[in-house]
C-alpha cells in the first residue's frame, strides 16, 4: 500500500508540474500531423497554382526571383511534387533568416514570399519541438518528453483494471463529476497509453537526436569567393544530375554558401518516401563536373533507426488513418490534464477531512 501511495504521489506531481508544457507539446503536435496539407490550404495562393500546359525551366523559374532579390544569395530550391503544385524558391535574406519565395513553374511568375518561421505552421512546428525558443527550449521538451515517460509508466501501475479489468474499464456516466472524472482518467489513459509511450520515447530520441547533431556540427568553413565567371545554367546541372542518377527523381536542390562553387541535387529513388529520400548528386557549378553520386539503395544502420523513429512519432507506419489517429491522442493529455487536476483536488479535499 505506501508502495502505491509512492507511485501515485510521483504520478500526480509530475503531471502537475509538466502538464502545461505537456499540453503545449501535444495540442501542437496534433495540429501540425497534416501540417503540409493544412499549409497547403490556408495559403493557396502560394502553394497552389492552375496547370497550363507546358512548364517553364528551371533557369526561368529563378531569374524572377534573383531579379526581386539580388543580394540575397540562393539556398535551395524545393520542387513541386504535384501538377498544381509551386516552386520553392528560399534566399538568406540580410538579417539571416531564410526567406522563402513560391514561383508558378507555368508562368515563371512570383506568387509570393514569407519566412517560414513567422507563419501559422512554423510557429506551431517550432512550438512544438522547441517551444519557440531555441536551444533551451528543445532541452525542456526532451526533459518533458522524459518525465511524460515516468507519467505514462506510473498511472499503467496505479491502473485498476488490474485488480479487476471490468473495472479498469467502466465510465460511470450517471456518476457525480468527481467520479466521473476519475473514470474518464483511467480509461482514457489506459487506452492511449501505448500510443502515449510510443510519442514519448520517440519524440524524447528525436529531441536527443536534434541536439546530439547541433552539437557535434563540424567547424564552420572559411567563405570562399565564387569563380570570377558566371556559373553554368541551372537547367544543364540538372540535366548532368538525371544523367548520373536516371532513376531518381529530383525534389532539392541545395546551394552551399561556404563552398559556392558545389550544388547538391536531392533524389528521390523509387523505393524512397519524400520525406526521408538520402541519395543525392553532387556537382561543380562552374564547370558541370559531376563531383559525387550518393545513390543510397541500402541507409547506413544509424540512419534506418533515425527513420524508423521517425516513422512511428509522425504516424506515417499506417498512412493517413494513423495521421488522423494521432491527431486525436495528441489531444488526450489535455484531457488527461484536467481531470488529473479534478482527482488531485478531490483528493486534497479527502485528506484535509481526514486530518481534522
Amino acid at each position: 500500500m505506501k508502495l502505491r501511495k509512492l507511485i501515485l504521489k510521483i504520478h500526480g506531481s509530475m503531471g502537475i508540474a509538466i502538464g502545461l508544457l505537456l499540453t503545449v507539446i501535444s495540442l501542437t503536435g496534433s495540429a501540425i500531423v497534416f501540417h503540409q496539407e493544412l499549409d497547403r490550404a490556408i495559403n493557396p495562393s502560394l502553394m497552389q497554382v492552375v496547370p497550363q500546359g507546358n512548364l517553364a525551366s528551371i533557369d526561368e523559374m529563378i531569374a524572377p526571383v534573383k531579379a526581386a532579390y539580388p543580394d540575397f544569395p540562393l539556398q535551395s530550391i524545393r520542387f513541386p511534387q504535384t501538377p498544381n503544385g509551386s516552386y520553392q524558391v528560399t534566399v538568406k535574406a540580410q538579417d539571416g533568416e531564410n526567406l522563402d519565395t513560391f514561383v508558378n513553374p507555368y508562368t515563371a511568375e512570383i506568387l509570393g514570399a514569407r519566412k517560414w518561421e513567422r507563419s501559422l505552421m512554423g510557429f506551431l512546428y517550432q512550438l512544438h519541438y522547441k517551444l519557440a525558443f531555441g536551444q533551451v527550449g528543445e532541452v525542456i521538451v526532451g526533459a518533458t518528453g522524459l518525465l511524460f515517460l515516468l507519467i505514462v509508466i506510473t498511472g499503467t501501475i496505479l491502473w485498476t483494471g488490474w485488480r479487476k479489468l471490468k473495472t479498469g474499464f467502466t465510465i460511470r456516466t450517471n456518476a457525480p463529476l468527481p467520479l466521473l472524472s476519475y473514470d474518464i482518467h483511467q480509461v482514457g489513459g489506459i487506452l492511449s497509453s501505448t500510443f502515449l509511450l510510443i510519442l514519448a520515447v520517440t519524440g524524447v530520441t528525436l529531441s536527443f537526436l536534434i541536439l546530439l547533431f547541433a552539437f557535434n556540427q563540424p567547424p564552420p568553413v572559411a567563405k570562399v569567393l565564387p569563380p570570377a565567371k558566371p556559373p553554368v545554367a541551372l537547367s544543364e546541372l540538372l540535366r548532368k544530375a538525371d544523367a548520373a542518377m536516371p532513376d531518381g527523381k529530383t525534389t532539392y536542390v541545395v546551394f552551399d554558401e561556404h563552398q559556392p562553387e558545389k550544388i547538391t541535387v536531392s533524389k528521390q529513388l523509387p523505393h524512397e518516401s519524400a520525406r526521408f529520400a538520402l541519395s543525392s548528386v553532387e556537382l561543380n557549378r562552374y564547370n558541370g563536373k559531376v563531383l559525387k553520386v550518393n545513390r543510397v539503395v541500402e541507409p547506413p544502420p544509424m540512419f534506418k533507426f533515425m527513420i524508423a523513429i521517425g516513422t512511428l512519432h509522425f504516424g506515417l507506419l499506417g498512412g493517413i488513418y494513423t495521421r488522423i489517429l494521432y491527431v486525436f491522442i495528441g489531444l488526450i493529455p489535455s484531457v488527461l490534464l484536467i481531470t488529473g487536476l479534478v482527482n488531485w483536488k478531490r483528493r486534497q479535499l479527502f485528506i484535509g477531512r481526514q486530518e481534522l
